[in-house]
């Protein structure tokens, strides 16, 4: 498409220029034609789809191409021409047997008449590997917003109504004025990440990211990758550019490190050189990258017990053991059980319509037992309970006691250590989404809820994996 005013035009012809770069590394197919369907404009993409070169197309109309070429993208642009409305079209090829999507939208010029019409088509398997691509990155980004938000709301959801919570309280508030490092002790479920997230709310970081790290959930070579990244070409069936890792990527604000005392010793060092100097290096590279992060770590386990027995660096012990919080386990802190279950019993109305409450002789009951899983066995309870009860009042009868079961720490998912690093995390996502599948029942849409995706990007991913979608029915006996 030519315009004579141009060369008079030095703004307007850069301008140009800048528009066909950007055409012509779109990704996917771009082409443009009059209100007869005569080509005006068609870009790389577009000849690659139709197997066309430029100088034949720009000789053609959109009509020439609707049986020889490509369909969808033919009949798209036919369709909005006769109907000056958008359209948006699919068909596989004959000779490929590619899927290729195609939209086409209406262009009107001063008067109101239909000027142009532009066309965008994409071959669909390769438009999912690109989804999987911003998936993959993506996935960091989702966990950072849902933490953020979930940080800014973190001071309301602290129940302190017992004295030994409401001092750990005041604590956190002074400790979270400087950039120390802290460590978080307790049991399970009681509530550690939930400190850290109040600690960096009420920092100057607050403003930052907080990103969870679980050292308990990878093995040391993905979470070593996970941690510190990857250049380029590092792994085979790694991601094609490399990979920031997530100390980078919390530059300025927060990392929480769960379950520390699981972090492999080789992986410990590297750590103890991030607390000392700020330095990351990412696997495959030597160049040093610094990273300003406030680290807070949490255990259920005897760091000082693990450093008499060798099992965790006596170094990166004493860098870590700065600042310390034990969370005491709700047992020793009834107080805070009927705050808790209240908060829950909201939190769980409005989840799910409900106009619920507990009833007192329930809540009592309650309060007399030792919850051996803590907050997170509590919420489950009432969650259950809620679920489960008929009635608008919930009743001692919905509180069984033996429903509950307490699991020590699961280890950390058996990965063959001599798989390409994208099989390895392939064979960790099967065991994680297949396990989260079957503690939801098999339904697909309360488990992509739990792990935080689309239901669309859960299906993807178990088709990419290979996950049957549906749970299949026990044979009769």
């Amino acid at each position: 498409m030519e315009f004579p005013n141009l060369a008079a035009d030095p703004a307007a012809q850069r301008e140009y220029e800048l528009l066909k770069v950007l055409a012509e590394h779109y990704f996917g197919s771009m082409l443009v034609t009059d209100s007869k369907g005569r080509f005006l404009y068609v870009n790389d993409g577009c000849c690659k789809l139709l197997g066309i070169d430029r100088e034949t197309l720009l000789g053609l109309s959109i009509y020439d191409t609707l049986h020889d070429y490509c369909h969808a993208t033919s009949a798209s642009s036919i369709k909005t021409l006769e109907t000056k409305k958008e359209c948006l079209s699919n068909h596989t090829l004959k000779d490929s047997g590619k899927q290729v999507l195609a939209l086409s939208r209406p262009h009107f010029g001063p008067d109101g008449e239909l000027e142009y019409v532009p066309t965008y088509s994409w071959d669909e398997r390769e438009l999912y590997t690109l989804l999987e691509k911003f998936d993959q990155e993506r996935d960091n980004v989702r966990s950072v917003i849902r933490f953020m938000q979930a940080t800014d709301k973190t001071p309301d959801m602290l129940i302190a109504e017992s004295q030994p919570m409401r001092s750990l309280l005041e604590y956190a508030d002074h400790i979270a004025a400087v950039d120390s490092t802290v460590i978080i002790y307790g049991e399970s479920g009681s509530g550690k990440e939930l400190f850290a997230k109040y600690i960096h709310a009420k920092s100057s970081r607050a403003d930052q990211v907080f990103i969870p790290i679980n050292c308990a959930s990878l093995p040391p070579s993905l979470l070593e990758a996970e941690m510190f990244g990857y250049e380029k070409g590092t792994f085979t069936g790694g991601m094609k550019d490399g990979k920031i890792g997530l100390f980078e990527f919390a530059d300025k604000g927060t990392v929480f490190l769960d379950e520390i005392g699981e972090m492999p010793l080789e992986l410990q060092a590297k750590l103890l050189r991030i607390i000392e100097n700020g330095e990351i290096k990412r696997l495959g590279s030597n160049q040093i990258i610094k990273s300003d992060v406030r680290i807070i770590a949490a255990t259920n386990r005897n760091l000082a017990e693990m450093v008499r027995e060798k099992t965790f660096r006596a170094d990166l012990y004493y860098r870590l053991n700065v600042l310390v919080i034990n969370v005491p386990p709700l047992r020793e802190r009834a107080e805070d059980v009927r705050p808790l279950a209240e908060y829950f019993v909201q939190a769980f109305n409005k989840k799910y319509g409900f106009t619920k409450r507990l009833s007192p002789e329930t809540i009592q009951v309650m309060e007399q037992y030792d919850w051996p899983g803590n907050v997170r066995e509590l919420r489950n309870t009432v969650e259950r309970m809620m679920v489960e009860s008929k009635n608008t009042l919930v009743d001692l009868k919905s509180f069984r006691k033996m429903d509950t079961v307490v699991v020590e720490r699961p280890a950390p998912p058996a990965v063959d250590s001599s798989l390409p690093y994208q099989q390895a995390m392939d064979q960790c996502q099967r065991q994680y989404i297949t396990a989260v599948v079957d503690a939801c029942g098999g339904d697909l849409r309360q488990a992509a809820q739990r792990m935080g995706l689309h239901l669309s990007t859960l299906y993807r991913k178990m088709e990419k994996l290979g996950l049957p979608l549906h749970k299949e029915a026990p044979e009769e006996p």
